[in-house]
């Protein structure tokens, strides 16, 4: 039997406010075609490291980061949700975070709650995702087991399977984040969801 169902895989980090910002959207994009969402963090530093020798950001402009200031605001205002302009913990380590969500899926549970709850909590809560404590508690805020979660999130395959994650973007042509990639085709950036959009009403 053949299997008919979509998928979007959905390439991302947990410390961007584009992926928290658009998260809401992308699930209901993938409900209102009937597709099934695939979740992989993945390293950005490292995705960088491999693909330009450095894990630097590219250097701005003060205009340039203004502007990108004011462009945040404009999508948390145009999706209803809160923002900090300046983060208490920000830039801060998402690798937890992201084994926190690999072991979610590991275990069978959707981890889109916690996809949206981690990056919200450090671009809307002032809250540190890098912290044990705090990821305990956002993860029983999503309804999951706190101590379950944090205690796969340190094992050793978890680990691996963020590695893996990372090396599986870079093959199929990943090169940033958020990226949502469906049969083949690769979508770079929230701003992007409505071409993903457009394909799969068009591919339906």
């Amino acid at each position: 039997m053949s299997d008919d169902k979509r998928y979007i895989d959905y390439y991302f980090c947990l410390n961007s406010p584009w992926v928290y910002l658009a998260q809401k959207r992308l699930e209901e994009i993938a409900s209102n075609n009937q597709a099934t969402i695939r979740y992989f963090p993945v390293d950005l530093r490292e995705m960088m490291l491999r693909l330009i020798g450095h894990d630097d950001p590219p250097a701005r402009s003060d205009l340039h980061k203004a502007y990108g200031k004011l462009e945040m605001q404009r999508w948390a205002k145009r999706y209803g949700l809160p923002l900090s302009e300046k983060p208490d913990y920000y830039p801060v380590s998402q690798k937890r975070a992201a084994c926190m969500v690999a072991a979610a899926d590991r275990f069978g549970w959707d981890p889109a709650p916690l996809v949206f709850a981690l990056p919200r909590a450090c671009w809307a809560e002032d809250r540190d995702i890098n912290d044990w404590k705090t990821l305990t508690a956002i993860a029983e805020e999503c309804g999951f087991p706190g101590d379950v979660l944090v205690q796969a999130a340190q094992d050793s395959a978890v680990l691996e399977e963020f590695e893996d994650n990372t090396n599986r973007a870079l093959d199929r042509g990943v090169f940033g984040i958020p990226s949502y990639v469906l049969d083949g085709e690769i979508f770079w950036g929230q701003d992007r969801l409505e071409f993903l959009d457009f394909r799969l009403t068009e591919a339906a």
